[in-house]
């Protein structure tokens, strides 16, 4: 390049580089995309993984004769609704072999594997997943980049993960999106809180990643240790693992306890690499959910019962994926996470992509019915924001006596509230979750930091029945 044109040359790039960070949409083509279209393409892709996933997969093939369906025979949405069989972890796990390093549902070759991650599986066997290097970055380095982006997060911000990094998937696809992004990244893996807690105010990044439970519980011990985590000035929270930002008074107590940061959610799913995330209108108050990243995969809903689609956005049904990553196809998956599905949302974003509204607002598995009353995790914790003196830290504890199913919480009262005036708490507690929910609840309020907190995802609920039974 001649001294002439050099200035040139880098004029043009910088100008194409604010021009690229000034962009609406980190991928408008697929964000803006009109459902017609969005469907139709759905259909043919969904064709072409089957047609992948019978030809590369014993078990899919085992699975479609002998439902007496073929790829080719998927010619509309009422042969992919009726026709073809589901599929569920369970499955996955007694495809995967018991020895070694292997992986159910796999389609590839050695030679083409990249990454390993491991989850916790149905019978307490780890589940073994397999990426591709098309899973890695055609998927996993996009997928958390939809909701920074329109959240203002830009090339040059530091992002800083309190997370240890394992086996389990967890944020290491947040971590590749960084990368992708041109994040700073600032590890914290093998500290304590305490010590967090103190690096965040030392290095003073832009962005937290963590657990919702987990960031309530930094800022918790901050307090405790009279530090004010709003000097930090962080100027993002992003979460995933929980369904709390989806509840108004989890997400009233994470802008509180750091200083009012922007918030972005992230459902996710790691068996099919699955991804749904905020848009900047959720965090505006303008919506409350999760958009579906539908350039990765496809989603519906089904009644739990009849597994039959639920055409009505304004029920709760199971969510249903189709993912396209290539590595192990996961095709009509059962999530067990219950969910409402709006196929075209209009809340101001311009995003056409579908829209979980609410959230995750459950599990099937989670979703108690007592005495013909269905009770989701969502619900009770929006009723404990909104009673003074109750902390977001409690527990669902499901019992049989006598042949009835009954139900009782366990909550932590907030660390002001004087011993004397838990016996109240309980009472509002009690008669707020028997008057909104429609059951009667047992109670029982607790000390500060008597429940245990959790770095990963919180557990809940807890089933007793079966010992019971036992």
């Amino acid at each position: 390049m001649n001294d002439e044109a050099e200035p040139v040359a880098v004029a043009t790039a910088t100008a194409t580089a604010q021009s690229w960070r000034a962009a609406r949409y980190w991928d408008a083509h697929w964000q803006r995309m009109d459902r017609a279209r969005l469907d139709a393409l759905h259909l043919r892709r969904i064709r072409q993984i089957m047609e992948y996933a019978y030809a590369r997969v014993p078990f899919y093939r085992r699975l479609y004769d002998r439902a007496g369906v073929k790829p080719e025979d998927v010619k509309t949405w009422d042969d992919f609704y009726h026709r073809v069989p589901f599929t569920d972890k369970p499955d996955v796990m007694a495809d995967q072999p018991a020895e070694g390093l292997q992986f159910g549902f796999e389609s590839i070759s050695r030679a083409m594997r990249s990454l390993c991650y491991r989850t916790s599986g149905t019978t307490g066997v780890p589940l073994n997943e397999v990426f591709s290097s098309y899973d890695s970055l055609a998927i996993a380095q996009q997928v958390w980049a939809y909701g920074w982006w329109d959240a203002g997060m830009r090339p040059g911000d530091s992002i800083y993960f309190a997370f240890n990094f394992g086996t389990y998937v967890g944020f290491w696809t947040a971590l590749f999106a960084a990368e992708r992004m041109g994040l700073m990244i600032i590890p914290a893996g093998g500290l304590d809180t305490k010590a967090r807690v103190r690096q965040i105010l030392e290095l003073r990044p832009d962005a937290v990643i963590a657990t919702p439970t987990y960031l309530l519980h930094m800022a918790e011990v901050a307090r405790a240790e009279r530090l004010d985590l709003a000097a930090a000035g962080v100027r993002f929270l992003t979460m995933a693992g929980e369904v709390g930002p989806s509840v108004p008074a989890v997400r009233e107590a994470l802008r509180a306890g750091w200083g009012r940061p922007r918030i972005c959610d992230m459902y996710g799913i790691s068996e099919p690499l699955f991804a749904a995330c905020e848009c900047a209108a959720v965090d505006q108050g303008k919506a409350n959910g999760t958009h579906v990243l539908e350039r990765y995969a496809h989603s519906y809903v089904v009644d739990p019962g009849s597994l039959a689609p639920v055409a009505d956005e304004a029920q709760v049904g199971e969510h249903i994926v189709t993912s396209f990553r290539l590595a192990q196809p996961l095709i009509k998956y059962r999530t067990h996470d219950l969910v409402r599905l709006q196929r075209n949302p209009d809340h101001g974003c311009g995003w056409t992509l579908a829209f979980f509204d609410g959230g995750v607002l459950g599990r099937t598995d989670q979703m108690v019915t007592i005495r013909g009353v269905n009770v989701y995790t969502t619900a009770v914790q929006s009723i404990l924001g909104g009673q003074a003196g109750a902390s977001p830290y409690y527990e669902l504890h499901i019992t049989r006596d006598s042949g009835l199913d009954a139900i009782s919480i366990r909550v932590e009262a907030q660390p002001d509230v004087p011993h004397t005036e838990h016996g109240p708490l309980r009472q509002r507690l009690a008669h707020e979750l028997r008057y909104r929910v429609g059951v009667s609840f047992g109670v029982e309020v607790l000390p500060p930091g008597a429940l245990p907190r959790y770095e990963l995802k919180s557990r809940r609920v807890f089933d007793h029945r079966g010992e019971a039974e036992g």
